[in-house]
């Protein structure tokens, strides 16, 4: 049977057309078409997303698109047991990337030979050492260049979490995958892939629920509100903050903090002033009690640095120039002390931009948002900021967006905009 009609007739059989598997997986038919004819295989990443939106096991997947699981070919002749056992390169071992991906593809296979059937402490402990060092880097690097980083350990972890395993090892694999699939929501979210993201936010929550970790829980529900923040309904961002606190009431965690600030600047992006006020409250007074374990500056650690940062746009939305000022000052003086953080300091920056178009300095403004954009790295130069380049735009009073400034400001975000696509 050719690899159209095993990977064809697996689509089928999960009750999909072509056109309903590319919507599945967010892609397009003709992707779907190229897979099924061979002219080209799944990503990693979309090997995983396939298997489970067909209902398959990795292997089984593997047999449909005519591979094994390791990357290398299957051979349609009966081969010698000579032959059986040596492995034959899908691309010449003389072509650099196409070695470190053969290499990339055998590791997870070598180390699920080493582990058996259960998976071993050592390699557990690995994985979550990746995972710790993920957090870490996620801050100072560039969201594409996170996600494959990411992808690897993403399509590993569920590899072996497939795999039913003794309770506290399963558990660990589930806060593994939430903190993977969180991973990859944000990036996918500063990168402007809307659904993408909230498919990731989505498996982030089901993987923290098998966990019964309410802070997990609690952190993912917190970050996932900084999707509709940006780009869809506001009114959903504070549902999910508050859903977030209502988990650990009272509680003064880095969640629940990140939760509070987060309902704040929403509220506050509503217009609600004196809700967005109670909650930035509730957000200074957790950080003030919460005991941070974890390295100041990795992802989702909310300290008093990041605080200043939600502090800068709650006070921005609410006009209120000289408060906010003052905290702006406070939080870039506190990042410039590690110049690889770019990405906070920008958005602070442009709701200083913000408070200056409000205040009818259109110059000022279009020149700082300006700087912003053109002086941030390409690789960081991502929807997400580019969305709040365009509220520095729309603060603008409106006899003024004709002027020189302020048209080149416009003309430079839809055109970042337009390349970012």
């Amino acid at each position: 049977m050719s690899r159209r009609s095993r990977l064809s007739d697996a689509r089928k059989s999960a009750g999909y057309s072509q056109e309903a598997l590319a919507e599945q997986l967010g892609i397009d038919r003709t992707t779907v078409q190229r897979w099924e004819s061979g002219e080209s295989r799944p990503q990693p990443l979309q090997r995983a997303n396939l298997a489970t939106a067909l209902g398959l096991t990795r292997d089984a997947l593997e047999a449909a698109l005519g591979t094994v699981a390791t990357g290398l070919q299957v051979s349609s002749a009966t081969p010698s047991p000579l032959e059986a056992a040596r492995p034959t390169f899908s691309t010449s071992p003389t072509d650099p990337g196409g070695l470190l991906g053969l290499l990339d593809a055998a590791r997870p296979l070598v180390d699920d030979t080493l582990a058996a059937t259960t998976l071993s402490p050592g390699r557990l402990d690995l994985i979550e050492e990746r995972v710790a060092e993920h957090l870490v880097m996620y801050t100072r690097t560039a969201p594409a260049v996170m996600l494959s980083v990411l992808a690897s350990d993403i399509v590993e972890v569920r590899g072996v979490a497939a795999i039913r395993q003794p309770a506290m090892v399963q558990v660990r694999l589930s806060e593994t995958l939430a903190v993977l699939a969180l991973l990859a929501a944000d990036a996918l979210m500063k990168l402007g892939e809307i659904r993408r993201s909230r498919y990731w936010y989505g498996t982030a929550r089901l993987a923290s629920d098998d966990t019964g970790n309410l802070q997990l829980q609690a952190r993912v529900r917190a970050q996932e509100a900084m999707l509709p923040y940006y780009y869809g309904q506001v009114e959903q961002a504070v549902e999910l903050a508050r859903g977030a606190q209502a988990l650990l009431p009272g509680v003064a965690s880095e969640p629940t903090a990140l939760a509070a600030a987060a309902e704040g600047r929403a509220l506050a992006k509503l217009g609600d002033a004196r809700g967005a006020e109670h909650a930035m409250d509730t957000a200074q007074r957790y950080v003030d009690q919460a005991d941070s374990l974890g390295s100041p500056d990795a992802a989702f650690q909310f300290n008093h640095k990041r605080l200043l940062m939600y502090l800068s746009g709650t006070l921005s939305y609410l006009d209120e120039p000289a408060r906010a000022g003052r905290v702006q000052e406070e939080a870039l003086a506190l990042y410039n002390a590690d110049p690889d953080l770019v990405i906070d300091p920008a958005l602070i920056k442009l709701d200083q931009a913000v408070i200056l178009a409000s205040q009818g300095r259109v110059d000022e403004s279009c020149q700082l948002a300006v700087q912003v954009v053109t002086t941030l790295p390409a690789e960081h130069r991502t929807r997400v900021v580019l969305t709040k380049t365009q509220d520095v735009v729309h603060a603008l009073p409106e006899g003024c967006r004709e002027r020189t400034r302020a048209a080149e400001l416009g003309e430079l975000v839809a055109t970042q905009m337009e390349g970012s696509r």
